[in-house]
């Protein structure tokens, strides 16, 4: 793009759309900001092209049609139709952006709206958490009684001692022994505070069970 081509994107082209853009209704998740960027960014480019190509024409001229681009949900990065987060397929109803907070249903119990974010978000363990403990024992098993392998395993599937002691076919004695000295070894590789810290809810998960006992305070509130 020439000099005179910036000049005239920024001093004349610029200030109409900061005037147009505002009345254009915003697709999804755009606002009125990211609206005009995008069209200054659809501007650029068709200035750069027709003056690449020697044509000549007026500052008015690139706005009608900027402007037209906007409201039929052509945009910078894309013009097509078949992308299902562009604004124009949006606007011809094929497809649909909404917010994470938007209501996707009532809770039974409580009565209360159930934001799309709870039914999208995992219920499982962090998936970093999951590895960092399965780093944590094998660290911590690597240079062990070996059959402390299979006791954890056995402990973490819910089986409690007798039962680890019958599918093994050992004493409930030396099974109880060994558990209490895999006990004492963990707590002293692993530090003191380490069954608080695998019991600790995830900050992420703690502030959506905060949220959903807030409902059902209000919900119970309402009912009494």
């Amino acid at each position: 793009m020439s000099p005179h081509a910036g000049f005239v994107l920024i001093e004349e082209i610029a200030p109409r759309l900061k005037a147009v853009i505002p009345h254009i209704k915003p697709v999804g998740a755009e606002d009125t900001e990211e609206l005009l960027q995008d069209a200054l960014a659809v501007a650029a480019k068709m200035l750069h092209d027709l003056e690449n190509r020697g044509k000549t024409v007026t500052a008015g001229n690139i706005v009608y049609y900027t402007v037209l681009h906007m409201k039929s949900g052509r945009r910078s990065y894309s013009a097509g139709r078949t992308d299902v987060m562009n604004p124009g397929t949006q606007l011809d109803g094929l497809s649909m952006c909404l917010s994470i907070e938007e209501p996707a249903g009532i809770d039974s119990e409580t009565g209360e709206e159930i934001p799309l974010g709870d039914l999208l978000s995992g219920h499982g363990d962090d998936p970093s958490m999951s590895a960092s403990r399965t780093i944590d024992w094998e660290s911590f098993l690597a240079d062990r009684n070996p059959r402390y392998a299979g006791l954890v395993t056995d402990l973490a599937s819910g089986k409690n001692a007798m039962e680890s002691s019958k599918r093994r076919r050992q004493s409930y004695f030396i099974t109880r022994q060994l558990k209490e000295k895999l006990a004492l070894e963990l707590r002293e590789f692993m530090g003191e505070e380490a069954l608080a810290d695998a019991m600790k809810i995830p900050a992420w998960r703690g502030n959506i069970q905060a949220d959903h006992e807030k409902a059902a305070c209000r919900a119970d509130r309402r009912h009494s």
